[in-house]
This record gives C-alpha cells, sequence and structure tokens, in this order.
C-alpha cells in the first residue's frame, strides 16, 4: 500500500468512522486509537464480521480460471467499459475504487482500458490475494455486513455485483452517496428480474434480484442523479428460464443445485462462443436504448454538483 495512490486513498475507521491517518506500519485512527496493520500489502481495516455471510470464498478459483473467457464475464466487463466512456465524459480525469473487486479480473481489464484504478477492497483474504497478482493498486481487507470503510471526497466508486448481496442495500448506495465528491460517479451491476431468483441465487448468497424501476427509487432516494440505468444479457433471459426449470423439475429434487452451479462455470466452446456473439450484439444496441428486460442491470449515477479539477494530467480511456 506504500505510494502515493495509497497516501491519497481516503480511509475511515470501521469502528468510528473516523478518518484514518497514514501510519509507517498502516493506518491509524484518531479517535480510538486503533492502528489497522498493513501485512503483505494489504491493509487489514477489520473490526469483526457482522451478518450472515454474502459470498463463499471458494468459488475464487473457480472465477479466475474462466472469467477471461467465459461469456457472461466477458459481456459483463465491456458493458462496465462502455458504460464508463458513456456516461462519464471526465472519466480520464477520475480513478476507480472497486467494492467487493473478487477476483480482480473485472478491476484487471478496466486498468488495461486505460481506466485509472485508485485501489479495491473485499471481505475476503482469498481475493485480495489473487488480484495483489493481477493489478497494482492499493488493496483493503473490510468485513461483511458493515459498510465500506470508505472516506470523503471518493470519485469513482464501482459496485460490480455486489448490492444483492447486502441486506441493507438503501444504507450502502446513502453512505456512498455521502462519501463521493460533489459531481463523484457509482457504476454497478446487480442482477434483475425477480422472477428468476431462485435456489441458483440463495447458493449465491444473493438477498434479492432487482427490477429497473426499484434500483432507480433506491438510487434517487439516495439522492444520486441516474445517467445510464439499463438491463443487459437479454439473450439469457429464455435460457436461464428454460434451464433453471429443468434443473428443478425435470432431474428432481436431487439435481443439487452446487452441481447445477458448477454447470454454469463450464466453458463448452460452441455454446459459449454463440452466446458472446449475441451478447457482442446486444452491445451495439445498449448505447442507444434501455433494455426492458435481460438477466443484469448496469447503472451510472453521479452526486449532483461540479465535477472536481484534477490537478492529475488526463489519459484517453
Amino acid at each position: 500500500m506504500s505510494g502515493p495512490a495509497a497516501a491519497s486513498l481516503s480511509l475511515v475507521c470501521p469502528r468510528c468512522r473516523q478518518v484514518l491517518e497514514a501510519n509507517p506500519q498502516g493506518r491509524r485512527c484518531s479517535r480510538c486509537a486503533l492502528l489497522y496493520l498493513e501485512q503483505d500489502g494489504i491493509l487489514r481495516l477489520v473490526a469483526g464480521r457482522i451478518g450472515a455471510p454474502g459470498f463463499d470464498p471458494h468459488y475464487f478459483d473457480s472465477l479466475a480460471r474462466v472469467e477471461k473467457r467465459h461469456f457472461w464475464f466477458v459481456a459483463r466487463r465491456e458493458v462496465i467499459r462502455d458504460a464508463l466512456r458513456r456516461a462519464v465524459p471526465d472519466l480520464a480525469e477520475r480513478r476507480l475504487f472497486d467494492i467487493g473487486c473478487g477476483s480482480g479480473g473485472l478491476l484487471e481489464f478496466l486498468g488495461a482500458s486505460g481506466v485509472r484504478l485508485a485501489g479495491a477492497c473485499d471481505a475476503y483474504v482469498e481475493s485480495l490475494e489473487m488480484v495483489r497478482r493481477r493489478v497494482s493498486v492499493p488493496l483493503v481487507l473490510v468485513d461483511e455486513g458493515r459498510l465500506p470503510p470508505l472516506g470523503p471526497d471518493q470519485s469513482l466508486l464501482g459496485l460490480f455485483d455486489v448490492l444483492e448481496h447486502l441486506d441493507d442495500d438503501q444504507g450502502t448506495l446513502a453512505l456512498l452517496f455521502s462519501v463521493l465528491e460533489p459531481g463523484g460517479v457509482l457504476i454497478l451491476t446487480v442482477p434483475g428480474h425477480p422472477f428468476l431468483f431462485d435456489e441458483m441465487d440463495e447458493l449465491a448468497h444473493h438477498r434479492r434480484r432487482y427490477r429497473l424501476a426499484e434500483l432507480r427509487g433506491k438510487l434517487e432516494v439516495a439522492g444520486f442523479e441516474v445517467r445510464v440505468l439499463t438491463h443487459f444479457m437479454s439473450p439469457l433471459v429464455p435460457l436461464l428460464v428454460t434451464l433453471r426449470w429443468l434443473g428443478r423439475w425435470l432431474f428432481g429434487r436431487q439435481h443439487r443445485p452446487l452441481d447445477r452451479r458448477k454447470q454454469e462455470f463450464r466453458l463448452v466452446p460452441v455454446l459459449n462462443d454463440a452466446l458472446r456473439g449475441l451478447l457482442a450484439l446486444e452491445r451495439l444496441c445498449l448505447g442507444r436504448l434501455t433494455l426492458p428486460f435481460g438477466s443484469s442491470i448496469v447503472a451510472v449515477a453521479a452526486r449532483p454538483g461540479p465535477a472536481r479539477v484534477s490537478s492529475d494530467p488526463p489519459r484517453a480511456v
């Protein structure tokens, strides 16, 4: 966590929310005097988990193996990159902090695409150890169930398929709004269509799936101005309905959700290439219209106010 990027990262104490001060060993809270240590390049900003788990860390290995080629991960990262370029005109002047960075594949892709990176956090050491091997950014270990320990004046925040894992999604959006600078931007993805919620979502520790109007309402209640809000992955909806119905009924309850989960991570070359092609065609539509259905939703929302003028030299993205 050394260097100018780490020094400029605004973080707060997970216990009292006081802005933390830089320390040779990590970060120190001036209010409760606690020292949070950096170990092996990871700042351990933890006070203890609250509530039920949000993820199974043994999936990180599976994600790392397939995400560079699997149609779902390929399409999602390209949709996110396109949404940032389309909705954030001064993207080259911002740095993205990724909340819940997972195995780091998306963060690595965005960095390679020219998006400047501020850092990342996750609730699992397994995640951050993978991310450390992929990108060189400040990494923070945080608690499950607590609000992200981010300080004020954040420029660009990413929350990619994380909100559905949280018990208090509205409170999290309000917190993220409060730590963004005026003109600061939040980009997030969530699963769409509550009618698709089934044992697979329960296995993934999803609390919910979202409707477009519901997500817009929660963002606006938190104070955000919504710039982009659309479904994507629309070709997957009939496929998911069919496969999940077959998984539940054709194979009976003996066909365990865990087995079905493993099947979804499989790379079947012909099918994978066909779905990548369909989703590439869908991307051509996303800049022109809002799709009324799709298994995922992408949103870009901003805190009202003028954007900060950066002193950093701009870079093309």
